[in-house]
């Protein structure tokens, strides 16, 4: 059975040129980039060279790439290290910080579960719904913001129903106003222009498995200027906001994969919004399919689907069984049986969110894999109507 793989905001398959790039520190090259001998410089170059690559995708300076272990990791530096600092620099105290921060509704759980952690301390957090199409409307974030705000936080593109963002509109607010702006970029690189600078952030998290790169690593621009405490102790790394052993083979496969998402490969893969758009009209056609987050401007690869009448669980297991991979929504969120908190946020009742699915393409999607899946999906939606 031939399988088809729609899971793509989950992670990715690693790229063959990748993947030669990455063997030899997977061998030969073992080397501690921070021992100071022969092996631990090659290492350390090759380090650097990633860094690098991945500073001339964001149009930085490589001072301002710090490499981690995952995206999570990222975002949990991001808020839970500017919050450690400014309560070092000036709020009372990590037990009673107070503050104010901003952060959308329908974020990832890896920026969520850090504010809810957050307001345990006392800080308060002002959370932004999204419209009924999962947009968040940039002046209810910008009117939102305090003498006391000290962080907002918005993702550039939505990792559930692949609605692109208003940041570059906050950014320039948060910039003027001199309070630092964290973007959760994550699903937008290697779909749309990713360049911190022009998107007024501050803070920014990429990870490149979701761009056919490694796992098991994870990026966080800083911006010069911008200073955080290390969440991870017990070394001096990047700048030293992390202990621990690079993972080089995982850094330079980080590099490697960024270096191939120019503007020549973003605008190419862009013109596959052409086949998500065959996908979605054929499954409002043939079972009467409903397409969330249609209504904004989305990057091409995510289709967020509800099918009336259907539960998400039950069609996701027969879709498994006949040979197609998709998701209800974030892969750290698998096995929840709670209704996705992106969905509730644009305010879609429950039944339509529990019928919901998200399906995700690579790069290397075709349109014979388009109309081979959407066959499949109406077989398994009208096997279950019909009991």
């Amino acid at each position: 059975m031939e399988r088809l793989y729609f899971d793509a905001n989950a992670t990715t398959p690693l790229h063959p040129d990748v993947y030669q790039t990455m063997e030899p520190y997977l061998k030969e090259e073992f080397g501690n980039p921070s021992s100071i001998h022969y092996w631990g410089q090659r290492a350390r170059n090759a380090v650097e060279e990633a860094r690098f690559q991945v500073a001339n995708f964001l149009r930085c300076s490589p001072l301002e790439v710090v490499f981690t272990g995952s995206g999570t990791e990222s975002n949990n530096l991001a808020i839970l290290g500017l919050l450690s600092r400014l309560a070092e620099q000036r709020l009372s105290s990590l037990k009673n910080p107070g503050g104010h921060c901003i952060v959308s509704a329908i974020e990832h759980s890896s920026v969520l579960d850090p504010f809810r952690w957050l307001e345990g301390w006392g800080v308060e957090v002002t959370y932004i719904k999204a419209d009924s199409n999962g947009r968040i409307d940039p002046d209810q974030v910008i009117h939102s913001i305090r003498a006391e705000t000290f962080l907002v936080s918005l993702m550039l593109v939505n990792n559930e129903t692949g609605v692109i963002q208003p940041v570059q509109e906050v950014g320039c607010v948060t910039r003027e106003r001199r309070i630092p702006f964290h973007v959760d970029a994550i699903q937008g690189a290697g779909k749309i222009p990713v360049i911190p600078d022009e998107l007024g952030a501050d803070l920014l998290t990429l990870a490149p498995h979701k761009a056919e790169g490694p796992k098991g690593v994870g990026i966080l621009y800083v911006r010069k200027g911008c200073k955080l405490s290390p969440l991870i102790r017990g070394g001096s790394l990047d700048g030293n906001l992390r202990g621990g052993t690079h993972n080089v083979p995982a850094i330079v496969g980080c590099g490697a994969a960024f270096a191939r998402l120019d503007e020549h490969y973003i605008a190419e893969v862009g013109e596959k919004a052409l086949l998500r758009d065959r996908f979605e009209r054929s499954l409002e056609d043939r079972v009467g399919a409903e397409i969330n987050g249609k209504g904004a401007q989305r990057v091409w690869n995510t289709s967020n689907v509800s099918f009336p009448a259907v539960a998400a669980d039950v069609l996701l297991v027969r879709l498994d069984q006949a040979g197609l991979a998709a998701s209800r929504g974030s892969a750290c969120a698998a096995g929840s049986t709670k209704p996705s908190h992106v969905l509730l946020a644009m305010g879609l009742d429950r039944a339509r969110v529990l019928s919901s699915i998200r399906f995700s393409f690579l790069p290397s999607i075709t349109e014979t894999q388009i109309d081979r899946a959407v066959d499949i999906i109406e077989e398994c939606v009208k096997d279950i109507r019909n009991g």
